[in-house]
C-alpha cells in the first residue's frame, strides 16, 4: 500500500512539473534548456582587429560628403539561438541625412580590419544608364588594407546598401518606388548591372545586398510615356 502511494505521489509531482513547464513562456523555456554537450564553439574563424596605430590611413575623397573610415570586423560569438547577426552601420558624410548612404556590415562579413572610402560622383559624370533609364545618384565605395593598398574582397556575408530616395528622385520614377533601383557598374561589360532592390515601407528606404565594393548608382526606370 505504501509503495502504491509512493508511485502515485511521484506521478502527481511529475504532472505538476509538466503543468508548470507548459505555462512558462517559450523564451524562458529556451533559457532553461541546457546547451548541447560539448558546448557550441565559435562560428567561423576569429576576426582580426588591427589597432589604429598600426594602420596607414588613406586620404578621404575631396568630394563633398566623401569620407574615409576604419571598419573593424565583428565576431558573431557562439552559435546563437536565432539567426540574427550583430551588425555595424557605416554612414556617408553628407550634411543632409537624405543624401547619406548606409552600409550595414553583419558579423563575419569581413575577416579583418579594412579602410573604407566613400566618394559621391555627380550623376552627370557617371556612365549613362540603359536607354530609357536615368542615373539619379552615383557613388564609389572602395576598400583598402591596413597598409593603404586598395583591395577588392568578396564579402563572406552580403553587405546591405541602403539609400533614402529624395522627393525629386521619386518624381523621376513617376512616384513609383518599384521603378527605382540600385545598380553596380560592371567595368568589363561597361554597363550598370541592376541589383535586387527592396523598398522598405517602415523606414522609407531602398535596400540592396552587395558582395563587393565598387561603383554604385540609384537609377530611375520610369514607365514609357503613352
Amino acid at each position: 500500500m505504501i509503495r502504491r502511494y509512493a508511485i502515485v505521489s511521484v506521478f502527481a509531482l511529475l504532472g505538476i512539473a509538466a503543468l508548470v513547464w507548459a505555462t512558462l513562456p517559450a523564451q524562458v523555456q529556451a533559457q532553461l534548456l541546457p546547451w548541447p554537450t560539448p558546448p557550441p564553439g565559435p562560428v567561423g574563424p576569429l576576426p582580426e582587429v588591427i589597432p589604429s596605430n598600426e594602420i596607414t590611413p588613406v586620404p578621404s575623397p575631396t568630394a563633398l560628403g566623401g569620407m574615409a573610415v576604419q571598419v573593424d570586423p565583428l565576431f558573431a560569438g557562439p552559435v546563437p539561438r536565432d539567426s540574427r547577426r550583430p551588425s555595424i552601420p557605416v554612414q556617408s558624410g553628407e550634411a543632409d541625412p537624405l543624401d547619406r548612404v548606409t552600409l550595414e556590415f553583419d558579423a563575419g562579413s569581413i575577416a579583418r580590419t579594412v579602410q573604407l572610402t566613400y566618394e559621391p560622383v555627380p550623376a552627370v559624370l557617371a556612365p549613362a544608364a540603359a536607354q530609357g533609364q536615368r542615373v539619379l545618384r552615383a557613388f564609389r565605395v572602395s576598400l583598402y588594407d591596413s597598409k593603404g593598398s586598395q583591395i577588392t574582397p568578396s564579402f563572406t556575408f552580403p553587405v546591405r546598401l541602403v539609400v533614402i530616395p529624395h522627393t525629386d528622385e521619386m518624381a523621376a520614377s513617376g512616384d513609383d518606388r518599384a521603378r527605382l533601383l540600385l545598380a553596380q557598374y560592371d567595368d568589363t561589360a561597361q554597363r550598370w548591372q541592376p541589383l535586387v532592390t527592396t523598398y522598405r515601407g517602415a523606414t522609407g528606404d531602398l535596400m540592396a545586398r552587395i558582395l563587393q565594393p565598387g561603383f554604385f548608382a540609384l537609377i530611375a526606370d520610369p514607365a514609357p510615356v503613352r
